[in-house]
């Protein structure tokens, strides 16, 4: 989805549920500031105006790849937004067996039966996904471009 040039395999990876919404993008992206080396990866899914809008934007400006283009294998972490729901992330279901795996979650549903734990747990009754990741970029003193701001 991206073109910027292929790297090695990425340690650190973020995504959100399948048929991402807009608290999903925007939390991908906020993510993207408190961890810079991850690689967003694209949850797909069949709603179409997440899918124009990333083709038309997201994915260019932000870097999106697809998981069957990324070595999951490799990945030591991942981050998920806006789910913990094992079910929601079937797109990077296998990084799951991974040793050594550390999951960070930030998330603001309530818990259910098929949910994650993680290494790292931001879970909030209150708001939405992007408003718990922006909170800790404001704590940690992070600047957004113009471009990040709009979308989160």
């Amino acid at each position: 989805m991206s073109d910027r040039p292929q790297a090695a395999a990425p340690l650190t990876i973020i995504t959100a549920h399948t048929n991402p919404d807009y608290d999903a993008l925007g939390s991908m992206v906020a993510a993207s500031k408190l961890y810079p080396e991850a690689v967003l990866i694209l949850p797909g899914g069949n709603e179409r105006i997440m899918r124009d809008f990333f083709m038309q934007s997201a994915a260019l400006i932000f870097g999106f790849r697809y998981a069957k283009d990324v070595d999951l294998s490799a990945v030591r972490t991942l981050v998920l937004t806006d789910t913990r729901q094992k079910g929601r992330i079937p797109h990077v279901a296998a990084v799951l067996a991974n040793p050594d795996l550390a999951v960070h979650i930030y998330d603001h549903h309530p818990a259910g039966a098929d949910d994650l734990r993680g290494a790292v747990e931001r879970i909030e009754t209150w708001g939405a996904a992007t408003s718990i990741l922006v909170r800790e970029i404001r704590e940690k003193g992070l600047a957004l471009s113009r471009e990040e701001a709009t979308l989160m």
